[in-house]
């Protein structure tokens, strides 16, 4: 949810990661704020991971790129700037 280019509901498959579920979606807005960005893990009684969008798609940073679990809600917030 947020700034997604494409948010959307994505059918969960087996080892799915970030990079994943950012190229189903397109990737960001130009007004996202990919490093404040989140996971809302139900699973674990909706406990909040921070992730790193901007690192992992701008930088190529591949130690930013995290499993995704069934029931995941990534949330991309706006930018203040």
């Amino acid at each position: 949810v947020g700034e997604a280019a494409k948010p959307q509901a994505l059918p969960y498959k087996q080892n799915m990661t970030l990079l994943d579920v950012m190229i189903a979606v397109g990737g960001l807005t130009d007004f996202a704020n990919g490093n404040g960005a989140s996971i809302l893990r139900a699973a674990e009684g909706n406990k909040q991971y921070g992730v790193r969008l901007n690192d992992l798609l701008r930088r190529g940073d591949i130690s930013a790129n995290v499993d995704v679990l069934p029931g995941d809600v990534l949330i991309i917030p706006q930018s203040w700037f």
